[in-house]
């Protein structure tokens, strides 16, 4: 066994041992929410899959973040607080559907995430 680990290793660098890293981008408000609650979910991954994950966060102003996503900035979770943000992310890079509004019908996709966690139905 230990032979095949180390020759997938060699077949295969740094996809053995591999470690997932996601970019949470987000609105400067949200920082103190995601640092608990992207903790919790790395333990819940780890616990669920064995998969080590790291969430790196990127904090600033809404619209600035939309527009960094836009340009290229490769965010795996995203929350803005204007819909002229997420509306950016269509119109610039068809990063979401044309009709998110209606798959969220919130405005606010943190007002979103909150409303679900209150519940004790709460799945990541």
């Amino acid at each position: 066994m230990f032979r095949i680990i180390i020759l997938a290793s060699l077949l295969f660098p740094g996809s053995v041992f591999a470690e997932t890293k996601l970019l949470n981008v987000s609105y400067d408000v949200m920082r103190e929410f995601y640092k608990d609650f992207n903790a919790a979910f790395v333990q819940h991954w780890k616990t669920k899959s064995g998969e080590t994950t790291t969430v790196n966060q990127s904090h600033g102003g809404s619209s600035k973040q939309a527009r960094a996503v836009a340009d290229g900035l490769e965010a795996d979770i995203i929350s803005m607080n204007q819909a002229t943000d997420i509306d950016l992310l269509y119109e610039r890079g068809k990063l979401v559907p044309q009709d998110w509004q209606k798959r969220l019908p919130l405005s606010s996709w943190c007002a979103r995430a909150t409303r679900r966690m209150c519940g004790t139905g709460m799945t990541w």
